[in-house]
């Protein structure tokens, strides 16, 4: 008898405990996440830290080469 009004009681409960579970979850990771990224934000932005250099520093990524000629001789033995 109890067995029986205790495993409806269960199957009514349970999804109610996951709701609330997934609530509470939600909750406290967004409360997690606020705080922790958020601080970091605003201390980063305090002192003017960029994680992410995304500006390129130089117009261009090319290597500046100096190109002299050289006689036809010095080309045949270059290893």
């Amino acid at each position: 008898m109890f067995k029986r009004i205790f495993n409806s009681v269960k199957k009514i409960l349970e999804p109610v405990g996951k709701v609330i579970s997934a609530i509470v979850n939600f909750i406290l990771l967004s409360v997690v996440y606020f705080i922790g990224i958020g601080l970091t934000s605003l201390i980063a932005k305090m002192f003017g830290k960029h994680f992410l250099e995304l500006k390129p520093k130089k117009a261009s990524n090319w290597i500046e080469h100096k190109t002299a000629k050289e006689p036809i001789e010095k080309y045949y033995r270059m290893f």
